[in-house]
C-alpha cells in the first residue's frame, strides 16, 4: 500500500484497524504519532540550519519549529555547551562567544558579543515538520517515513481503543523496528561519509 498523502494515511489507519467509525478520531491518532516521532527520530532529513539574531545581552531566540539542538557555531567556530548554572557563574565579559546554554526558548552566549548581530550565530537543529492536516497533505515525516508514521498512529489508536496487550505489542514492535531501521540507515550514511538519504522503511 502506497502512503503519500494525508488522506491515504487516514485510509491506511482505518484499514489496519478494520474500523469505519473512527473518522473523527484518526486525525488525533496521526497528530499524536507525529508528536512521538518528532521526539524520537533524529535523522539528517529533519535537520535545519538557521542564522540567529544575538543581542548585546548575549541572548538569541530559538526558531519556532525548534525541537533539539545539534550544533551551534559563532563565525563558523563551534561553541561549547555548558549548563545554565555554570554559565551564570561566569564573570561578565564582552568578547567573541565560546560557550552557550539554553534558557527557556533562547540561547544564552558567553562571553557576550560586543555588538548585536544577525549573521554570526549559526544553529543546526532538529525541527518539527509542519503538521499534516486538511490544508497540508504531506510533510517531511510522511515523505521520509510513511511506515513509521502509520505504526505510530496505530500505537495511539490501540491505546485509545484499549486493545489487548498482545495487539498493542504488535504495533509497538513494528514501530520500534521501523525507528531502529531509519536511525541505523542515517548513522551508516554519516559514518561512511556519504550524502545521507533515508529510505522510507515501508513494508
Amino acid at each position: 500500500m502506497s502512503i503519500t498523502t494525508y488522506d491515504e494515511l487516514k485510509t491506511a489507519v482505518a484499514s489496519w484497524l478494520n474500523r469505519d467509525d473512527l473518522a473523527d478520531r484518526i486525525p488525533d491518532f496521526i497528530e499524536l504519532g507525529e508528536d512521538r516521532i518528532g521526539h524520537e527520530l533524529r535523522i539528517p532529513t529533519l535537520e535545519k540550519s538557521a542564522l540567529l539574531s544575538a543581542n548585546t545581552s548575549g541572548y538569541a531566540n530559538l526558531p519556532a519549529d525548534f525541537l533539539e539542538l545539534k550544533d551551534v557555531f559563532w563565525n563558523y567556530k563551534p561553541l561549547y555547551r555548558v549548563s545554565l548554572t555554570q554559565l551564570h557563574s561566569y564573570t561578565n565579559e564582552v568578547n567573541e562567544p565560546t560557550y552557550f546554554a539554553r534558557e527557556t526558548y533562547q540561547l544564552r552566549l558567553f562571553p557576550v558579543p560586543n555588538a548585536a548581530t544577525t549573521t554570526s550565530l549559526r544553529l543546526i537543529y532538529y525541527h518539527k515538520p509542519t503538521q499534516l492536516g486538511s490544508s497540508n497533505s504531506s510533510n517531511l515525516l510522511l515523505q521520509t517515513a510513511p511506515a513509521l508514521l502509520l505504526y505510530a498512529s496505530l500505537c495511539e489508536a490501540a491505546q485509545y481503543l484499549a486493545f489487548s496487550p498482545q495487539q498493542m505489542s504488535s504495533y509497538e514492535q513494528r514501530y520500534a523496528v521501523g525507528l531502529a531501521r531509519l536511525l541505523k540507515h542515517a548513522s551508516d550514511a554519516e559514518s561512511a561519509g556519504a550524502t545521507p538519504t533515508v529510505a522510507n522503511g515501508y513494508g
